[in-house]
């Protein structure tokens, strides 16, 4: 079945103890705590796949210590059990992380459908909040996610790391200077080999003993005990929306960012289950989806088109890391470490004295390669610098709540559409 592509998998490998992180010299105070700290005392809840690679790259940064774990999982509590000598609090019940004086932040890494709940929760019990995308698993979450974030007054970032990227920050500058022309489209594919068609085989640690069945479900729909429901939830409506949510919503956060839009106006899904047909999930692995922007900020209105195949071994394309922008004089490639400008003349390489970069490799008059310089620890890394940051200084996120809702708004839209079988109008507003 599907996992997630490595270059998430591979970030800084291996749990890092907090003792490893000298404080940062000099640094502010944490604001509103009654403890003040150098270093933010951060929980996780819901310690899978993200959830783990969140809190490793969040300790890297030097900026907190380690103070809960919450999973209903007793293997993922198991992996950082020797922790708990140090203070570190282990639990199967996100509420005995809320209820804690000494815990600032929380990592929500759940199932998409415990997103906005947790977030919630935790907002009003006073933590800060860094949630997984999308936070939201339906339109109807949304507004309360966003009146509780204003109401408390608390730090939140959406969980997408390209969004503290340099090819990002890059990219939006580009076209600001207008080296690709009005902008009229943005594409961004999502591929993966297909595995084989084999009846799914529990691990013998995934059982009724070791999981919290009943806690998991929660507002779901009930089952019986499914560990693959359990195990590869992304690929049930019950708990996540599939690869919209768990892919496109990443290109179109960037997209949102870079053309500074709050959302599509009209929205189109299609796709189907191609290849996973032996009931091992009930949303498309297949998807494709067609956003509609008005214009905006003197900018044109574009077309963002996404695609995702999970059936496709050959193309390698990962639209996080790689998605075009398409302008009427040129198109960007945009990652996270570099962007490549291609125009249909020679490029005005005047403008580039205004970039944030300004050593281009050339490849042709037409064309230029930007890297990010030697040394740069990465978008993950960044984003949860400009988290911690936030906390400290009381400063703003890159990803906040409303426009969390936003791309995660849109990004539900493309399968709601394919779900109705037919476009959506929609007001961003």
């Amino acid at each position: 079945m599907y996992t997630r592509k490595k270059f998430i998998g591979n970030v800084l490998m291996g749990a890092v103890a907090a003792s490893a992180f000298p404080k940062l010299s000099g640094a502010a105070p944490i604001k509103n705590y009654p403890f003040k700290k150098d270093l933010v005392r951060l929980a996780v809840i819901g310690k899978g796949r993200m959830g783990s690679s969140d809190l490793r790259t969040a300790l890297s940064t030097g900026m907190a210590t380690l103070s809960g774990v919450c999973d209903v999982f007793d293997k993922n509590l198991d992996a950082l059990r020797q922790q708990e000598k140090k203070g570190v609090v282990f639990t199967k019940d996100y509420h005995e992380i809320l209820d804690r004086k000494d815990i600032d932040a929380v990592i929500i890494g759940t199932p998409d459908h415990w997103h906005q709940k947790i977030a919630i929760e935790a907002m009003k019990a006073g933590k800060d909040v860094y949630c997984e995308k999308p936070v939201i698993h339906s339109l109807q979450e949304a507004r309360a996610l966003v009146d509780a974030q204003e109401k408390t007054g608390r730090i939140f970032q959406m969980g997408s790391q390209g969004m503290s990227s340099w090819g990002n920050r890059l990219a939006k500058q580009m076209v600001e200077e207008g080296l690709i022309g009005q902008v009229t489209q943005v594409e961004g594919q999502f591929t993966s080999g297909p595995a084989a068609l084999r009846p799914f085989m529990a691990p013998p640690e995934a059982n009724e003993k070791t999981i919290w069945w009943s806690r998991f479900q929660g507002s779901a729909p009930k089952h019986a005990f499914d560990a693959q429901r359990f195990l590869q939830w992304r690929s049930w409506s019950d708990y996540g929306t599939g690869v919209a949510g768990d892919l496109f919503v990443h290109v179109i956060a960037s997209t949102h960012f870079i053309m500074n839009a709050a959302g599509p106006q009209k929205v189109y899904g299609t796709g189907g289950i191609r290849y996973y047909t032996n009931n091992s999930r009930d949303t498309p692995d297949l998807l494709l989806g067609y956003l509609d922007y008005p214009g905006r900020d003197k900018k044109g209105a574009f077309t963002l088109s996404l695609s995702a195949n999970l059936a496709d071994g050959v193309s390698n394309k990962w639209g996080s890391t790689d998605f075009t922008i398409k302008g009427v004089e040129g198109l960007l490639i945009v990652g996270w470490d570099k962007v490549v400008l291609k125009t249909n003349g020679k490029a005005d390489t005047a403008k580039f004295a205004r970039l944030m970069t300004k050593d281009p490799v050339k490849v042709s008059g037409n064309e230029y390669e930007f890297n990010v310089a030697t040394g740069s620890k990465g978008a993950h890394h960044d984003h949860f610098v400009n988290f911690f940051s936030a906390i400290r200084d009381g400063g703003k996120t890159v990803a906040d709540t409303r426009f969390g809702v936003q791309a995660s708004a849109a990004s539900l839209l493309c399968y709601e559409s394919y779900r109705k079988q037919k476009a959506l109008i929609w007001d961003p507003r």
